[in-house]
């Protein structure tokens, strides 16, 4: 078996390799075992076009990875006796309401934390929309579940946006206040932040990426795209995105790997405490069963779970606590084997991509003693197979065409504008003799499909809505006017499409 040196070498190749085969622009990797960081690098072009390189320091979105901290704030609040992880929300906050009442009565932050409230995403919601924090908050109670609470998990970054607004309630600070005072400075994070314009403005940040064809490929092809940022974001003001706590943190490697040694070493850095012990242990335990596996199947991996802000799993036999991210251009993966005491962080600009897992399960191996899962190819052939049906995903919405038909109405009598409470209006105009929705940050053609069902001509959702989204019109009732249009919006099993209703 090959020394850790040795393994160092031949990892580095690997990664410079790996780059090449994903198509991807650059990744930053941070190694730390027994307290010592073994490996802490750039690897290939934060920015390709101007062949910036990355290094240990830039900084990345972290998507996602951002769940943890917001965990970890209502997890010291906790320990100050500021809250109770099973105390009804509504108890400390009244104004919070739900879609049904059992909800808004007994839904606990420890539920919102696991993933458990019975919402499907409702990305759409409030992702391209200009809803301030505060509205989507109030918005809660027009999204309607597709499960009862507690039943199922079902991952929802809105859990997270109003976890975020009780931290800012209970301590009457912003959510990056509290972010910043309670973990980025007690770690000494402080080149880490939370704002596009922040991290925009740092002279070692990496540029996002996406695919050039995402809907055909989810490997090849790659151009830079912008930053996303919410119209409420203000960082001369202080004033976040209302998405911060699910996922708005910029980091690098090497102030992450801080983060993480924080974990495995039980709330403690560098002698400071920052959590307790007993509210760490807290935010590693599983909560509720994934059902099936994550990704790709395989032997390796069992036991698949939501802890509080962390995803937990047992990989060859020894507990994985990890979670990824993923934001316009950017993925991320955060992760440890506390028996190993060993933990990988793995940065990468470019969007939807798992290329930081198969390389941090390369690192895990190693340090297990074990042959190399080969990670690398196996998940690229994953990926590769996703691309190629991704196409195809709107099929299921849309059941077989029926040729022949036509609409019913004159096409002048589907446009207007179309209104759900929850979510920000539908434009339906007509120009040149098609129709064109705007929907959030997107303008589309409708192309007829059959009868009164319409789909969209472009990618929607950042990219994650591919082509082909059917958009069914539907009459008011004993009226012959248009009075509804209804999209699937939530992807969820039993989640029921949108409906929006016209008003002149």
């Amino acid at each position: 078996m090959m020394n850790e040196q040795q393994f160092l070498e031949s990892f580095r190749t690997k990664v410079e390799e790996s780059l090449k085969l994903w198509d991807s622009p650059s990744i930053s990797i941070g190694i730390i075992k027994d307290g010592r960081t073994v490996l802490c690098e750039g690897f290939g072009y934060r920015d390709a076009e101007q062949k910036l390189p990355a290094t240990k320091d830039t900084l990345y979105q972290i998507g996602s990875c951002t769940k943890a901290f917001t965990a970890a704030l209502v997890a010291i609040l906790a320990d100050q006796g500021k809250l109770s992880w099973d105390e009804p929300i509504v108890n400390y906050m009244p104004e919070v309401r739900f879609y049904d009442d059992n909800t808004t009565s007994t839904l606990t932050v420890r539920d919102l934390l696991c993933h458990r409230s019975g919402l499907p995403r409702h990305e759409y919601s409030w992702y391209g929309s200009t809803f301030t924090k505060n509205e989507l908050i109030h918005n809660l109670r027009y999204l309607e579940p597709n499960q009862p609470i507690r039943a199922k998990f079902q991952y929802n970054n809105y859990g997270y946006i109003l976890a975020g607004y009780i931290v800012e309630k209970l301590t009457g600070k912003t959510w990056e206040q509290c972010v910043r005072e309670y973990i980025m400075d007690p770690l000494g994070m402080t080149r880490s932040n939370m704002f596009v314009d922040a991290i925009r403005a740092d002279s070692d940040h990496a540029e996002p990426y996406d695919r050039t064809d995402p809907a055909a490929s989810l490997v090849k092809g790659m151009e830079k795209i912008p930053f996303y940022k919410m119209p409420e974001e203000d960082y001369e003001k202080g004033i976040g995105a209302p998405l911060g706590p699910a996922g708005t943190i910029n980091s690098s490697a090497e102030e992450m790997l801080k983060w993480v040694a924080m974990h495995m070493n039980g709330g403690e850095f560098e002698g400071k405490r920052v959590i307790s012990e007993k509210a760490i242990r807290e935010l590693h335990l599983p909560h509720m069963l994934l059902p099936g596996g994550r990704g790709m199947p395989c032997d390796e991996i069992k036991g698949n779970s939501y802890a509080l802000g962390w995803m937990t799993e047992t990989y060859r036999g020894y507990t994985l606590v990890e979670h990824g991210g993923n934001i316009n251009g950017f993925s991320a993966y955060t992760s440890f084997l506390p028996e190993l005491n060993l933990g990988v962080v793995a940065y990468t600009n470019m969007n939807v991509s798992i290329l930081h897992q198969a390389l941090s399960r390369e690192v895990y191996d190693y340090y297990m003693g074990v042959e190399s899962g080969d990670w690398v190819n196996r998940c690229y052939e994953q990926m590769s197979k996703a691309g190629s049906t991704r196409g195809n995903m709107m099929k299921a919405y849309t059941g077989e065409k029926k040729e022949g038909t036509v609409w019913s109405h004159p096409l002048e009598d589907y446009a207007g504008t179309y209104f759900h409470a929850g979510y920000m209006p539908v434009e339906v105009t007509l120009e040149d003799g098609k129709l064109f929705m705007q929907f959030n940050e997107v303008k589309t053609e409708l192309r007829h499909f059959h009868y009164d069902t319409f789909v969209t001509s472009d990618l929607m959702g950042g990219g994650e809505i591919p082509p082909g989204l059917p958009v069914q019109f539907s009459a008011e009732a004993f009226r012959s006017t248009v009075g509804a249009l209804t999209m699937p919006l939530c992807f969820e099993p039993g989640a029921e499409p949108t409906r929006f209703t016209r008003k002149d």
